[in-house]
């Protein structure tokens, strides 16, 4: 059988979508069409009709949709407001495909769990790996920011490769097939993909540059508007290292048509979080989880009269 995957659009979604689609070609199936989602642009997503098209439809690491005929998440947020015409939390009823566990520090790690244990998988070893690379990324398991600078690991070279760079389909598909059968080390080997980070690295001291350059501190917040960014943002952990005594950043950015917006707590400093920033963003139609969130507005007006509202809230 032939499936569409949707994916969230960072290094977790990707890794879940190369677990999946280990997992189907284990059974003879495959996957036709790889489609990246964000936050911020999925109200055509909350229509009932969105899947009518195209072929039985995969979403992973992303909002639940009940017309998926898989889906695993981990976001606590993942349940929209009313306002979009059903109440899809209430009528959620979890089973062998369709997952929501937010205990996972990442959803490749739930959907890895899940499919070994529900369906008796031998997932190939290497998967294992980009479980503990999404679990580390995206629950910011790194002993110190200097970690996440240095561009070194091969789990930050990855992550590098897909946050700081726009991918079309055709590139999704070749990195998530090539992250299905090779361990990571081969996956970075590829000549596409070796050139991109090797360009990336030669930035990361401009990047810097620009960190301290633009970056403010307000209180117990920093915020910086990271379009002219010549690594788009990549170095998210840069104002913790540069200031340690923050709680928390909040990044703008320009992605196509639409202003990005990111709501992140100090890793180090989770303590002094009191703040459910997941729940926050939500309000804002975006999502995440208690010390993460983003959501995307029309408007850099719009973004920013958001920074506004939620620097005033943090710095209370």
């Amino acid at each position: 059988m032939k499936y569409d995957i949707y994916f969230h659009n960072d290094f977790d979604g990707r890794a879940s979508a190369a677990v999946m689609l280990a997992f189907l070609q284990s059974r003879g199936d495959d996957i036709e069409r790889f489609r990246s989602v964000t936050y911020g642009k999925e109200a055509k997503w909350y229509k009932m009709d969105y899947f009518t098209k195209g072929n039985p439809a995969i979403v992973v690491d992303f909002a639940y949709h009940p017309n998926a005929t898989w889906w695993f998440d981990h976001h606590s947020t993942t349940f929209k407001e009313e306002k979009w015409g059903k109440d899809w939390g209430a009528s959620f009823k979890p089973d062998k495909q369709r997952r929501l566990e937010t205990h996972h520090p990442s959803a490749c790690g739930l959907v890895y769990a899940s499919l070994r244990r529900d369906f008796k998988w031998k997932a190939p070893k290497h998967l294992a790996e980009f479980v503990r690379i999404a679990d580390k990324i995206d629950g910011a398991g790194y002993k110190t920011a200097k970690e996440t600078l240095d561009m070194h690991d091969a789990g930050i070279e990855m992550n590098a490769y897909i946050e700081a760079l726009d991918h079309t389909a055709k590139e999704d598909e070749h990195m998530i097939r090539l992250m299905a059968a090779k361990p990571l080390e081969k996956v970075l080997k590829d000549p596409s993909i070796a050139r991109a980070v090797a360009s990336l690295k030669k930035k990361v001291a401009r990047s810097m540059a620009f960190y301290r350059k633009q970056l403010r501190v307000m209180g117990r917040l920093s915020f910086i508007d990271l379009t002219p960014d010549p690594l788009n943002g990549l170095l998210r952990y840069a104002p913790y290292y540069l200031y340690p005594k923050i709680v928390y950043n909040i990044r703008m950015k320009r992605k196509g048509t639409k202003w990005y917006l990111g709501v992140a707590a100090n890793p180090w400093r989770r303590a002094e979080n009191k703040i459910d920033i997941g729940a926050l963003m939500k309000r804002y139609g975006g999502g995440g989880h208690h010390s993460v969130g983003a959501t995307e507005f029309s408007t850099r007006a719009k973004a920013l009269a958001a920074f506004g509202e939620i620097a005033m809230l943090v710095n209370q």
